[in-house]
């Protein structure tokens, strides 16, 4: 049985959306602090959790740490950097055993902790450490550094900067590594007690806790904080594109990247976005859809070609690896496939097998712990968004035209191109 309780404030600015479940043998909670995308934070806010990771004032380092969670049968605390829209949201996902298959509570404990990390972290001199501040920057700054190391996702991540150029959506989720360059324990605790002050913090958690048992734990373990007003987050929804902007960038690669942007004129927010998930579906969304049936399997242009929703900004995504000298070529027949899908070139076996794969999705979704969290924190970003039940029914009597209004809203905005370097 899974029972969807109600968004509930515990305290000022503080929200508990809880998950009441007997289906699986452990349960989950995260805690999410939601703030703007911008450049002037972003790093330093993926980078917070990572260091108030490293010790706490009870536990003071890694080992000890370790060793606490190792006698909570084995529970797991990780840090959390999630980009939704124009919304980065830091903090902490945290899984652990259910209280009734153990001889002693562990949920309680669990939380309790969760308050250490972010309420109580180790200092020195009234700020974090050093050696936590310089160790976790340098791990971060790796881990930006390696993106260019996965040339599709880097393809796609340049294509989005182009084309967000003047948007907040154009900050990558971590932010960028010279934003790190003046960190200093300081001025990085100072931002932390900012961000606790000021950020609307946006708990979830699923598991065989009742509401109320859930809310006092967390109430009791979050009590300390000293809030403020909390800032405002929103995203910014660009309806169609005027113009379509073209890049490119050359690297020593011997398989092309090719990745589009088109703006849907459509959120996970709005009464078409179940037509759009179907189209999607449909275009590029599986092993069912016409890149891959049309473009990939029959013509061979691509190696992969897919397509993705940004949900909450209104974009569509294909993403396409493509021989160096078919660039073009391949272009022009994901473009035709677009076309033919405003057109209302669908069979009936491409809509039927589309809504089964959205449907099953849509299912699958249910028997994850963490896509629930990752799912339900985006109703609590995007408020109107609709929960998992309703968007299947949502889905199940769409008909062609539905698909096809959905198409013909998209236009081209953004075409990147990352190819070899001449020699």
């Amino acid at each position: 049985m899974i029972l969807l309780n109600r968004r509930i404030e515990i305290l000022p600015g503080i929200f508990l959306r809880t998950v009441t479940s007997d289906k699986f043998k452990t349960g989950c909670f995260s805690v999410n602090l939601l703030r703007p995308l911008c450049s002037a934070e972003a790093a330093k806010n993926a980078l917070v959790p990572s260091v108030l990771l490293r010790a706490t004032a009870q536990y003071p380092d890694i080992a000890a740490i370790t060793d606490h969670l190792d006698d909570l049968y084995g529970a797991t605390l990780g840090a959390l950097v999630r980009k939704k829209g124009e919304v980065q949201m830091v903090g902490f996902y945290a899984d652990f055993i259910e209280d009734c298959f153990v001889p002693e509570p562990v949920f309680a404990p669990m939380v309790d902790f969760l308050g250490q990390v972010l309420c109580d972290p180790l200092l020195q001199d009234g700020c974090f450490t050093p050696e936590a501040v310089e160790g976790e920057r340098q791990n971060l700054i790796r881990v930006m550094q390696a993106r260019i190391d996965e040339k599709r996702s880097y393809a796609t991540s340049q294509m989005l900067q182009t084309m967000c150029q003047a948007e907040a959506y154009s900050e990558p989720r971590l932010g960028n590594a010279e934003e790190l360059e003046d960190v200093t324990p300081q001025n990085l605790y100072a931002h932390y007690q900012n961000l606790l002050a000021t950020s609307r913090i946006e708990i979830f958690y699923l598991g065989r806790q009742p509401e109320q048992v859930v809310a006092d734990c967390f109430t009791k373990a979050l009590r300390g904080i000293q809030r403020r007003a909390c800032v405002a987050v929103s995203t910014q929804v660009v309806q169609r594109a005027d113009a379509v902007r073209r890049c490119s960038k050359q690297m020593d690669v011997t398989q092309g990247k090719l990745s589009l942007g088109l703006r849907t004129g459509c959120t996970v927010t709005d009464a078409n976005y179940p037509a759009l998930m179907l189209l999607n579906s449909i275009l590029g969304g599986g092993v069912s859809s016409k890149l891959f049936h049309n473009v990939r399997e029959k013509r061979s242009l691509c190696y992969y070609a897919n397509s993705v929703l940004e949900k909450y900004k209104g974009i569509m995504v294909i993403s396409s690896g493509v021989a160096l000298d078919q660039m073009q070529t391949a272009e022009a027949a994901i473009l035709k496939e677009l076309d033919d899908c405003r057109n209302g070139v669908i069979s009936r076996q491409e809509l039927d097998d589309a809504k089964r794969a959205v449907l099953s999705a849509l299912a699958a979704w249910r028997d994850a712990p963490g896509a629930l969290d990752d799912y339900y924190l985006g109703m609590a970003v995007a408020e109107g968004m609709q929960d998992l039940d309703a968007l299947a029914q949502a889905v199940k009597p769409l008909q062609l035209a539905d698909v096809q209004a959905a198409a013909q809203n998209l236009t081209l905005d953004t075409v990147f191109y990352l190819t070899g370097v001449e020699k």
